[in-house]
């Protein structure tokens, strides 16, 4: 799925993007490409930074001598420039590539879970982390966490099933694991005994047993069932924390499940965007 199958009557507009300021002038310069993306890039780093300090804090781990009330504080004018600059840069290096993007279910993946993203930091979380420990989350903010998750299993789903991109949900896989090894307290290290067997006998199938250009098909197939498997084993390691665990200021369940829920739309932002180049 991409945005060419939704809307193929745009095209002519989407091609001609390319002729339009601040794109002609950006084509005149040979560093001007990569200084959009270096700005592009280091943004994503400060909104994955604010992103995942007040999230880990809803969770019950980092900085818990602050309150969540005041991280949000505190982060809200770095997260809203973050989002901003990687908006206003991610629209130049699109009018730089419209055409490529039109067409990449990367980039389909991408802004469906941006949507999911901005929905959890803006209208979800911040609202969560203003409210004492213990208060009800609202019917309003309970409706746009489930439009939010929504969209981003849509995403996921897109993700996973297109066959050229569908290696970049490990990102997500690998994300989910660090999140557990910074929150999970009981699972810690049998979950990483786990992850670590999965990819130690992934190996050996994959490359010992099986010859890659004899058995390329099969080799494919077999690492699918692997990520499968560590993507279970996350799933029910995670769920076992934030459904039984407790944490110095534990705020419920339903609070970590959005906290974990806004990382990984985030984290599923970056892991699109990186494999836009490969689809």
């Amino acid at each position: 799925m991409d945005f060419y199958t939704l809307f193929p009557d745009i095209q002519p507009w989407v091609a001609s993007l390319q002729t339009t300021y601040p794109v002609t002038l950006l084509n005149q310069t040979q560093w001007g490409f990569a200084a959009i993306q270096a700005v592009h890039l280091l943004a994503l780093g400060l909104l994955g930074g604010c992103v995942i300090l007040l999230n880990m804090r809803l969770m019950g781990v980092g900085m818990t001598s602050a309150t969540p009330a005041l991280m949000e504080r505190n982060l809200r004018p770095w997260l809203i420039s973050g989002v901003a600059a990687v908006l206003l840069t991610g629209i130049v290096i699109g009018m730089l590539n419209p055409e490529k993007l039109y067409t990449s279910p990367a980039f389909f993946t991408k802004m469906i879970a941006m949507v999911s993203a901005l929905i959890f930091s803006f209208a979800v979380t911040n609202n969560v982390a203003r409210q004492e420990s213990g208060v009800k989350l609202s019917p309003v903010v309970m409706a746009m966490a489930a439009i939010a998750f929504g969209l981003w299993l849509w995403s996921i789903g897109v993700f996973a099933v297109v066959e050229g991109v569908n290696p970049g949900t490990i990102h997500m896989i690998v994300a989910a694991f660090a999140i557990l090894f910074a929150f999970g307290k009981r699972t810690r290290i049998i979950a990483a005994i786990v992850l670590g067997i999965i990819v130690v006998a992934g190996a050996i199938v994959t490359h010992g047993i099986y010859n890659l250009d004899d058995n390329y098909e099969m080799v494919l197939t077999t690492e699918v069932w692997f990520v499968r498997a560590a993507a279970v084993a996350a799933v029910a390691f995670m769920g076992y924390e934030i459904f039984t665990g407790t944490t110095e200021d534990d705020r419920g369940a339903t609070v970590k499940l959005i906290a974990l829920f806004s990382i990984l739309s985030w984290v599923t932002v970056a892991a699109a965007g990186r494999w836009i180049g490969f689809s």
